[in-house]
């Protein structure tokens, strides 16, 4: 058995870190904030690791902005350089993902002019997206747990330090998670070497995540380990959403610390304004309890009981989610919608229903005239759906409108990627407050269905979604 290193509560934190001359004489453009207790912690734990003992494994449960990428990539280059490890393995949810990380080490290597490995010929050895290898005999790959794994090794090295990080996604189905789990204990943790170091660093995501999972002990793997607490951006947050001065409304923190210079009070609340509250809640003060994927805060939308008066600088659509069954399966949703000059949207009014092909034609070219002569809307966006089905129905709905309708241009967007990943913008604009729902019947279930959205597509109905993002 190899010798255990001395735990972090056996060792001065600060004594154990000679690199401040180091980080300063090579990465001030990259550390330039000082650093607060985890990322000492961090350190700590890095710096002491040595060739031939196995230290416990240290479990880091960081805010998202905090830093924790950056801490553990420079982090693998400094052991690199020390060489008191000789593979690094960086895991990852997804091999895109890992092959990032593994491109910024290379970076930083390459920033301090630590050499290639090369082969016989001169040429360079090992120095890819995923994978790289050094002259001094440091080795690092990166591996995304949604590929096929092989036989972990590189050379004759087993890794003998493994990086956890951004191992979960908020999308991650039970199924998925689990598959992530047998991964990682009979895979990956498996193939390491005797003295492997192994460090995990994320934040919670979701309640039932890989790293609340390792927290909270339900996962039967890394027990033994270094758990530090579950840190947050914000201690004692307390936010409110203000108006600006010109009708558009951002979100202002009026209580709380920050817990790390480097994401101040004023980060936090242009991340809050970014992310909207429920997403800053969740990533960034581990608040993951009732954060079960659910994608909009719903209570932030305005209803308002006109359009304005003055529509100086408005431009409006008419956005559509179309369907074809008569009383049955998904809705066609027609909605108009404006844009004010100061970025908040107008949703003007929505129309929803069950209709068959002919109908659908007849309504949209009746909206189409109202919105125009209403707003003088001269735009109608059409979904296209995949294949050639959908490409000859678009297009014969864009020339049915255009002959119909004189003065409006039927536009046909082709619709891709997950509803969720296309609602991303939208969500920010909803969540910060920046959406009035002029009032109407529709209100209720345009908000019930913004409510019940969640990210990981388990739900009934997104069809306002859609036309709304």
């Amino acid at each position: 058995m190899p010798e255990l290193l001395p735990t972090l509560r056996e060792i001065d934190s600060q004594a154990a870190l000679p690199l401040d001359d180091w980080l300063a004489a090579n990465y001030t453009d990259v550390v330039n904030r000082p650093m607060a207790a985890r990322h000492i912690r961090a350190w700590a734990w890095l710096e002491a690791l040595e060739s031939g003992k196995k230290p416990r494994a240290l479990i880091e449960i960081w805010p998202r902005g905090s830093g924790k990428s950056t801490t553990i990539e420079l982090g693998v280059v400094r052991v690199g350089v020390k060489l008191s490890r000789r593979f690094a393995l960086y895991v990852c949810g997804a091999q895109e993902q890992a092959d990032l990380h593994v491109s910024a080490i290379a970076d930083h290597f390459e920033d301090i002019g630590v050499q290639r490995a090369l082969n016989v010929y001169g040429s360079s050895k090992g120095w890819r997206r995923n994978q790289l290898r050094t002259a001094n005999g440091f080795n690092v790959a990166g591996l995304g747990l949604d590929v096929a794994m092989r036989g972990i090794k590189m050379g004759p090295f087993r890794p003998d330090l493994i990086i956890f990080d951004d191992v979960d996604d908020i999308s991650d189905s039970p199924k998925t998670v689990q598959k992530k789990l047998t991964s990682i204990q009979s895979k990956i943790l498996a193939a390491g070497s005797i003295d492997c170091a192994v460090y995990f660093i994320q934040n919670l995501i979701h309640e039932d995540s890989i790293a609340s999972q390792i927290t909270d002990g339900r996962a039967q793997f890394l027990l033994d380990r270094e758990a530090s607490d579950v840190e947050i951006a914000v201690t004692g947050l307390e936010t409110e959403i203000v108006d600006r001065g010109d009708g558009r409304k951002v979100w202002r923190i009026k209580a709380g610390a920050a817990t790390w210079e480097g994401q101040s009070l004023e980060t936090c609340e242009r991340q809050i304004s970014e992310w909207g509250l429920p997403t800053f809640l969740r990533e960034a003060q581990q608040e993951v309890e009732t954060a079960d994927g659910f994608f909009f805060d719903h209570k932030a939308f305005e209803i308002v009981e006109a359009l304005s008066d003055d529509l100086t600088g408005f431009r409006f659509g008419l956005f559509c989610d179309l369907a074809a069954t008569v009383g049955g399966g998904d809705f066609t949703v027609i909605m108009l919608m404006g844009r004010a000059p100061n970025g908040v949207f107008w949703v003007v009014d929505v129309w929803r229903g069950q209709w068959g092909w002919n109908q659908v034609q007849v309504l949209l070219a009746e909206k189409a005239a109202y919105a125009r002569d209403l707003v003088g809307c001269k735009l109608a966006r059409l979904p296209q759906d995949p294949g050639a089905a959908g490409k000859a129905w678009g297009a014969q709905l864009k020339d049915f409108i255009e002959k119909a309708v004189v003065g409006v241009l039927a536009k046909v967007v082709a619709v891709t990627g997950a509803k969720a990943a296309r609602a991303r913008g939208w969500q920010s604009k909803v969540n910060s407050g920046n959406v009035r729902l002029v009032r109407g019947d529709w209100n209720r279930q345009y908000i019930e269905e913004h409510r019940k959205f969640r990210e990981d597509e388990q739900h009934e109905f997104d069809d306002q979604i859609d036309p709304s993002a």
